[in-house]
């Protein structure tokens, strides 16, 4: 009887202290829905974003998505396409994992939009880094206990997971989640240095895991599934790359033609060979305005309007 009683006594401990936990939890979770910024001066999406909003269109991607909102870009956008933007894309490598959890909390907020665009880097289809190991894509991202829980289901390891409970002690959110580097996108790459472009070939390729590649499509599904549900389009781009024979690109490509074929709400376009010109990027992989305003113009309109792209 005394071990029972001992064993009784420690299950009631323990649940004791998990209702405890998660009492505070709830009491920090959602403490700051009510400061709101201006997309072009914040990385933030859940300080930009709002709820119960719909949006003609959604971009997601890593900060070569971002870059559509910084500055005055995100305007511009919206200005030449004539259609509301939310921008969900995440720089600091945000990946497939963190595009699902971005992509499930605007939803789960009331929000809406029509037509989402993926812009597709391949190797967030390889590198654990774009993924559960990474700590940057809610750094600037207010504490939220549904966030916190999908990253517990989607078994994110425990210190990307404790990074996210250090944003309970944040009380400057201007500070931590504004755009760092105003004006990076009016410069213009002069020309392409093949020795850089072979370095960040070798840089991505040494952070792949081709096991991962399975684990990261299921969350194509999980997104595509997420669209679907609530009424969304959804289109992958594979972004334009200054790197030629990109490690993993045909294999990214055929998982998204395939699962465009099998779904109607999803389509998919390969631009990975498009605007070699360095006039429309700042550096070896991000578009500057002009290449914003171009992509914006010659791909998402025509998408939008169902016609055939000029390319």
């Amino acid at each position: 009887m005394g071990i029972q009683k001992f064993f009784i006594k420690a299950v009631a401990f323990t649940l004791l202290n998990i209702f405890l936990l998660v009492a505070v939890l709830l009491f920090f979770s959602g403490s700051n829905r009510d400061i709101q910024f201006n997309i072009k001066d914040t990385e933030s999406n859940l300080l930009a974003t709002g709820a119960n909003r719909h949006y003609d269109i959604g971009l997601l991607g890593t900060s070569r998505g971002r870059v559509f909102s910084r500055d005055d870009n995100h305007q511009r956008v919206e200005n030449l396409l004539q259609k509301s933007l939310v921008n969900l894309s995440k720089g600091g490598g945000g990946g497939l994992m963190p595009a699902k959890i971005h992509l499930s909390y605007f939803y789960s907020r009331g929000n809406s939009v029509d037509h989402l665009f993926y812009l597709v880097d391949p190797w967030v289809f390889y590198s654990p880094i774009n993924n559960e190991n990474n700590t940057f894509f809610l750094r600037d991202e207010p504490f939220e206990l549904s966030i916190l829980w999908q990253l517990i289901t989607d078994r994110y390891p425990l210190n990307t997971i404790f990074s996210y409970l250090k944003m309970i002690a944040v009380t400057d959110w201007q500070e931590i989640s504004r755009y760092a580097g105003p004006g990076l996108t009016s410069g213009t790459l002069k020309n392409i240095d093949h020795e850089k472009v072979q370095q960040a070939k070798i840089y991505y390729q040494s952070r792949y895991k081709k096991e991962s590649f399975k684990r990261y499509c299921q969350y194509v599904d999980t997104i595509n599934a997420l669209a679907k549900k609530h009424g969304s389009k959804i289109t992958y781009i594979i972004l334009p790359l200054l790197i030629p024979d990109f490690p993993g690109i045909e294999a990214v490509d055929q998982k998204l033609r395939e699962v465009a074929k099998q779904q109607s709400h999803v389509s998919y376009i390969n631009l990975s060979t498009a605007m070699q010109n360095t006039q429309y990027y700042y550096d070896h992989m991000h578009f500057n305005t002009r290449g914003i305003s171009y992509f914006s113009q010659n791909v998402l309109a025509p998408i939008l309007e169902g016609k055939d792209l000029s390319f």
